[in-house]
């Protein structure tokens, strides 16, 4: 980073604007990283003078020179300048370090567009598509002998459904994360190749206002959140990209289906049309009716998920979708109002189509004096009068279901009856000879009625199963007003199915429905939930029940259980109203904490085996739902790879998965980042289901299976004995920020089940009892921050190391060739190797340092394990460094450490002052706001919280 101020202000990078030059300068990335910290310098002068600037510069430079080992006893000389620090000049230093970050994260996303750009260029030329591309998976398919029919079949019946969450991951606050969008937005300017002198230097200056704003916006949270805080949140990005994005991934899915413009575009060819010899791009959507169907469909937990969070009620649930409706009502009118403007095509009377004639005159009749209006305006001009037609009825479809106003007449039943109405006009305008308006925009729309509909994204609910056990005990004792579980009553339980209930008759079926039970741990957990509905009284919700395996006991019994499910005759008449269709949930998280990261994996690989296989003895469409996070310690690391990897027939087309909090933001910020993303989960769930992707995982899990039942019986044992230690808490809790991060408002629930009180009392911090109490998320995210990231890695190495010592080399030689050939080992090493690059295990010794002599014994295991790892994964994988197959990502890694280091520094610092603090020293409330701020700071740096 260099903050420092250039002599000039107006000066600052002015010889070219971005993405253009020579040398360097043709490196945009490096050109804009170089741009926002010149402008960042410049604020931090401007707002806390050029002292505080020159001690940001020389904290930076130190750690810089500690990262190269120029001279150890230089942290020495580092640590007691930082502890002498007051909390004014401490949150400076902390708060440029994050900010910058965040100006560089926002840079590296451009980058990934970027990036993303050049491989779609690439992808018309005589080059192949990249792999994560619908064209490609639609060539991959062709290339394993499926003909066009069965290709257009795998699209046909293909469904991803990505699920908002709201965990508690995201450590930026929503103003922030809408301040970088407009600082996105200027950044685009700069990049444009003819903008003129004049114009270059008011973005310039606008830029530096809106980085001195985010200067002076708080980065922590004054209030905690609310769920309807967090509803708000996710809609932003609906606002800001989902709503265009989903039909542009549509339109790569159609180019994708015409193998005549699969052809002409890796071969870089064109086309002459024998009927007006015009040159077009062979096959070219839009032009045609489209061959793709939609395949997308989006969730939310966010204001139905209740499992330990009380803040979410019947009355939260109702308003949740009702800020949904909102939302895609208004994309809806305003796409309406557009096209009433853009197709002004006249047309006589003559020629308007019969069908958009009829209409026009149910309108009339509807809506009398805006059929006036509208003639007034538009006399030849049908397809404008039929679009404000649409507009206007959905303004009084949006005041209807948002409880704006009592029911009008004129709007619409539902978004089925919206699509009808779309379809006639596609059919008019093809008649009428403009076949490119119906199948562009016009058919953009319908996508996007279809995909999100008048709810936006389905409202799912979820509680724990025992707050069932509980809410119906209390039932049958005649005592509804009697707490099922603490927060939580029996009469709230009942109250939701009954707000279930109510939301799908007043927002469509499709809108609620779907009820996670999380800890499911027998069958009657199943029916308990159907019996409680089935107490609601009229109108009965309904209800597709979703069973959340997630310990290690209920992964290990998944697949029983649900045959005793699917073998009750109740629960099938039950199944056979939904279509024989059965979700069934898979907890990544928990699993991890209790069993560590390899166990965990296999456990959750052998379920999913084992839930597909009783799937299909019982005749049911099976679909895995994934709870995945972003952490590699909860599931996460690169999706497409980890898609590829789940077991041999457990996906058959589709794909559910969570969006946890951080994730949100990484994937859905930028549209270019959010139409890759989308696209890769669709390519990878469509190679992932194919005959030929199956046999080969079949052969590859036959013999690797009984392998990997071996590591992970070792690898468990391994990681118990360190949890399970005497001493291990309160190392944990010493070592790493946990109890502090707690305190930090980061979501509506609580860091821990059963405390919600203990969360309302914030920023007190409260001391974390057990592991087994502590939810996956700070787990992680503690880990995280203390640059040790054990979730993602510890157990690998002592598993790894056992085998060899029983099989020698013949049983590593066998292992290793494995490594390529199955692409669930694939997935979990190299994501191990991730968490061990992204681990600094000499900044984690400054923390665990933190436990003192309690912690010697669990440092000094984490430590043999991390090298034991480190080795062995070299080994298996040939690979002299980690990452050394991705030298960009390890060069990000290393240019960025030197910079976390800073605030980590920081952050141990403040940890031994403020736990030195005495209960009731003025001083403790200040400085436990200074860790948090750094918490927040090290989740930029890191790009990653739990």
């Amino acid at each position: 980073m260099t903050t420092r101020p250039t002599a000039e202000p107006n000066d600052a990078v002015r010889a070219e604007p971005v993405g253009t030059g020579t040398g360097r300068a043709r490196d945009p990335l490096a050109l804009e990283v170089r741009l926002l910290g010149s402008l960042l310098g410049q604020v931090i002068a401007e707002q806390a003078g050029r002292e505080l600037l020159d001690l940001v510069e020389r904290v930076r430079r130190t750690t810089i020179r500690l990262r190269r080992g120029d001279d150890p006893s230089l942290r020495a000389g580092l640590v007691t300048e930082l502890a002498a620090l007051d909390p004014d000049r401490a949150e400076i230093v902390i708060r440029a370090f994050s900010l910058y970050f965040r100006l560089v994260n926002l840079a590296e996303e451009r980058e990934l567009v970027r990036t993303a750009r050049r491989g779609e260029r690439a992808r018309t030329g005589t080059r192949a598509a990249p792999d994560s591309s619908l064209a490609a998976a639609a060539d991959w398919l062709r290339r394993s002998g499926a003909s066009e029919a069965a290709v257009a079949a795998a699209f046909s019946t293909l469904r991803i459904t990505p699920v908002l969450t709201a965990h508690p991951t995201e450590a930026r606050r929503r103003t922030v994360l809408i301040a970088l969008r407009r600082v996105d937005r200027l950044l685009d300017s700069l990049a444009d190749r003819d903008i003129a002198l004049a114009e270059d230097r008011d973005t310039r200056r606008r830029l530096r206002e809106e980085i001195t704003l985010l200067w002076r916006t708080a980065d922590l949270r004054a209030t905690a959140v609310s769920p309807l805080d967090e509803v708000r949140t996710a809609l932003a990005f609906f606002d800001e990209t989902l709503f265009s994005v989903v039909p542009r991934l549509y339109r790569e899915a159609d180019a994708a289906l015409d193998p005549d413009a699969e052809s002409a575009r890796r071969s870089g060819r064109r086309r002459t049309t024998a009927r007006s010899g015009e040159a077009t791009d062979a096959g070219q959507t839009g032009t045609r009716a489209p061959l793709a169907t939609p395949f997308l469909r989006w969730e939310s937990w966010i204001g139905g998920d209740r499992d330990g969070n009380p803040s979410v009620t019947a009355e939260i649930s109702d308003r949740t979708l009702r800020i949904h409706a909102d939302h895609v009502l208004r994309g809806y009118e305003a796409v309406a109002g557009r096209l009433s403007q853009t197709i002004a095509a006249a047309t006589p009377p003559d020629r308007v189509p019969r069908t958009l004639v009829t209409r026009l005159a149910r309108d009339a009749e509807l809506l009398p004096d805006l059929d006036r209006q509208l003639r007034r305006r538009f006399p030849d001009e049908p397809y404008r009068q039929r679009f404000g037609f649409i507009a206007e009825r959905l303004r009084r479809t949006r005041a209807h279901l948002t409880g704006q106003a009592a029911p009008l007449s004129g709007r619409y039943a539902d978004a089925a009856e919206l699509d009808v109405e779309l379809a006639e006009i596609q059919e008019a305008l093809a008649t009428d000879g403009l076949g490119r308006v119906a199948w562009g925009e016009v058919a953009d729309l319908r996508w996007q009625v279809t995909t999100f509909g008048f709810h936006l994204a389905a409202l799912q609910v979820r509680q724990h199963s025992a707050a069932h056990r509980a809410a119906e005990a209390a039932l049958d004792e005649g005592a509804p007003d009697r707490d099922a579980v603490p927060g939580v009553g029996a009469g709230e339980v009942v109250e939701t199915l009954r707000t279930v209930a109510s939301l799908q008759a007043r927002f469509g079926p499709d809108a609620a429905g779907r009820y996670v039970i999380s800890f499911t741990s027998e069958p009657e957990d199943v029916s308990r939930l159907l019996r409680l509905a089935a107490a609601c009284g009229e109108p009965l919700p309904v209800l597709d029940v979703v069973p959340l395996f997630e310990d290690a006991a209920t992964l290990e019994a998944a697949g029983s259980v649900l045959d005793t499910i699917l073998s009750d005759p109740s629960y099938r008449d039950h199944l056979r109203g939904r279509g024989d269709r059965q979700e069934v949930m898979l907890g990544y998280s928990d699993s991890n904490k209790e069993s560590g990261y390899l166990a965990a994996n296999w456990l959750l690989h052998r379920a999913q085996a084992a839930l597909a296989a009783t799937a299909r003895a019982h005749g049911i469409d099976l679909t895995l739902f994934h709870g995945r996070g972003g952490a590699i310690g909860r599931g996460g690391g690169p999706a497409n790879r980890a898609i590829l990897g789940l077991a041999a027939g457990a996906v058959e087309g589709r794909l559910k998965l969570t969006e946890q909090g951080e994730v949100i933001a990484a994937n859905y910020a930028d549209p270019g980042i959010a139409l890759r993303h989308l696209e890769g989960l669709a390519a990878a769930t469509l190679v992932a289901s194919s005959p030929a992707h199956a046999a080969s995982l079949t052969a590859a899990e036959t013999a690797g299976g009984p392998i990997l039942d071996e590591l992970a019986v070792t690898s468990f044992a391994a990681y118990r004995d360190l949890v399970g230690g005497p001493g291990f808490v309160d190392f944990f809790r010493l070592a790493t920020p946990i109890d502090e991060i707690a305190t930090l408002r980061l979501g509506s629930r609580p860091a821990a089940r059963g405390r919600a009180s203990e969360a309302a009392s914030a920023p007190s911090p409260a001391p974390t009892r057990s592991i087994a109490d502590l939810r996956a998320i700070p787990w992680v995210f503690a880990w995280s921050q203390a640059r040790i990231e054990l979730p993602g890695w510890f157990g690998v190495g002592a598993a790894i190391d056992a085998y060899a010592a029983k099989h020698g080399e013949t049983g590593i030689a066998a292992l290793a060739r494995l490594y390529p050939r199955w692409p669930f080992l694939t997935s979990l090493l190299d994501n191990a190797e991730l968490a061990l690059a992204r681990a600094d295990l000499g900044v984690g010794r400054q923390y665990a340092a933190l436990a003192g002599d309690s912690g010697t014994a669990s440092w000094a295991t984490i430590e043999t394990e991390y090298a034991r790892t480190a080795a062995w994964l070299g080994r298996l994988t040939g690979r002299d460094r980690l990452l050394d197959d991705q030298p960009e990502l390890r060069r990000r890694l290393g240019l960025r450490d030197p910079y976390v280091d800073s605030l980590s520094e920081m952050q141990v610092t403040l940890l031994a002052r403020l736990r030195a603090c005495e209960p009731g020293d003025p001083e403790r409330e200040r400085l436990l706001r200074l860790v948090q701020l750094t918490v927040n700071g090290i989740a930029a740096g890191l790009q990653r919280t739990g």
